[in-house]
């Protein structure tokens, strides 16, 4: 399973999710709203945001990784590199980077 999949699920759980080395996605949780002018109903949300200044490794991600995986703790500090330096490379072509279920980047 690729690591944004691994993002994602722990996104539902956590408030916070930190990529080391690349940033954190940062969730908030937003209630149920109803709009009385058209009588809509719209169920609760989570947004994401990001911040690139949190980046020192909590061990959220990689412990996920382990158990998931069923690697070692340096194994899965090593996908979690490899994937951010797949991005850095991505973004420095100026391209744009979509990761499902969550949000996109550039430059």
């Amino acid at each position: 399973m690729a690591v944004t999949n691994y993002i994602h699920d722990l996104l539902y759980r956590y408030e916070c999710v930190i990529l080391p080395g690349f940033g954190a996605f940062i969730t908030q949780q937003h209630s149920a709203q109803i709009d009385h002018s058209s009588n809509e109903f719209f169920p609760p949300k989570k947004t994401v945001s990001f911040n690139r200044q949190l980046i020192k490794n909590d061990g959220l991600l990689a412990n996920y990784l382990v158990e998931a995986e069923k690697v070692s703790y340096q194994e899965a500090l090593e996908i979690i590199s490899q994937f951010v330096q797949d991005l850095e490379v991505v973004l420095e072509e100026n391209k744009r980077i979509d990761l499902p279920n969550i949000g996109s980047f550039r430059i």
